[in-house]
């Protein structure tokens, strides 16, 4: 499936985008989407785990070197004249802090038992549902005791359960589990939490059936609205009408406590 990006379907980011409305979702179609530095190096850290042989083949360390001297000068371009269109830069630093977060990564997933025979990573995947596609790259599909399984690698600042439960509520990635379920039959989904930081600690996290329940709960909210919004080919925002609003439940406790 060469032409992932042309299939017209939602997947799992763009349906978080579609719940707010309609037309945030077309706005996120057409814009332009940079990598901030933290979604750069989950995106090393996924490649170094999972397709170690494609990131030691595009990925390059930046020579250590003044581009203000005339040497140092040099010798960069040296360095960039031998680099591919697709090759990935890093500072050595960078690279150093990326390969150990990798081997912790690495280290958890060994852990998990996986059928290295019936592994497939970052493959493409779609399929009709509810009247439309859906589509996704799933980091891991795999098998542990026979049952198949979605693995998905995330870095954080904090993989203790307390604070990354908190990610996978603000990144909705019961949502996410929903998709790549539905897309690629797996009976469970499993979250790999890495740390960014030394001594970079795992925790490997299953999402309990009431999480799973509201991820599929959100995903055929979405799609529902997909298949109306493409049907009559309009992508509403907020909606015109009058709306009362309340206070969060959170201002009034502030209130009570002053």
């Amino acid at each position: 499936m060469d032409n992932y990006k042309d299939i017209i379907g939602l997947n799992y980011s763009g349906a978080k985008v579609l719940l707010k409305s309609p037309a945030h979702y077309q706005a996120w179609l057409t814009a332009e989407h940079k990598d901030s530095p933290a979604m750069k190096f989950g995106r090393l850290v996924h490649t170094a785990t999972l397709q170690p042989k494609e990131f030691n083949a595009k990925v390059a360390i930046s020579p250590d070197v003044d581009r203000r001297t005339k040497v140092g000068k040099e010798a960069y371009e040296v360095f960039v004249s031998a680099l591919t269109a697709d090759t990935e830069v890093v500072d050595k630093d960078t690279y150093d802090i990326v390969c150990a977060v990798t081997e912790s990564a690495e280290k958890a997933l060994a852990s998990l038992g996986c059928d290295t025979t019936k592994w497939s990573t970052e493959e493409p995947v779609s399929k009709q549902w509810n009247g439309a596609f859906i589509k996704g790259r799933p980091d891991l599909v795999t098998a542990i005791n026979g049952e198949k399984v979605v693995i998905d690698l995330k870095t954080t600042q904090d993989a203790s359960a307390d604070s990354f439960s908190r990610d996978v509520f603000n990144f909705k990635y019961f949502l996410q589990a929903a998709f790549y379920m539905e897309l690629t039959g797996a009976s469970r989904f499993l979250l790999i939490a890495v740390e960014k930081e030394a001594p970079y600690a795992t925790k490997v996290y299953e999402l309990d059936e009431a999480a799973i329940a509201e991820g599929k709960r959100l995903m055929e909210s979405a799609m529902s609205t997909y298949v109306q919004c493409l049907k009559f080919n309009t992508w509403p925002s907020y909606g015109s009408e009058l709306t009362t609003l309340s206070l969060p439940r959170y201002a009034f406790t502030s209130s009570q406590n002053q």
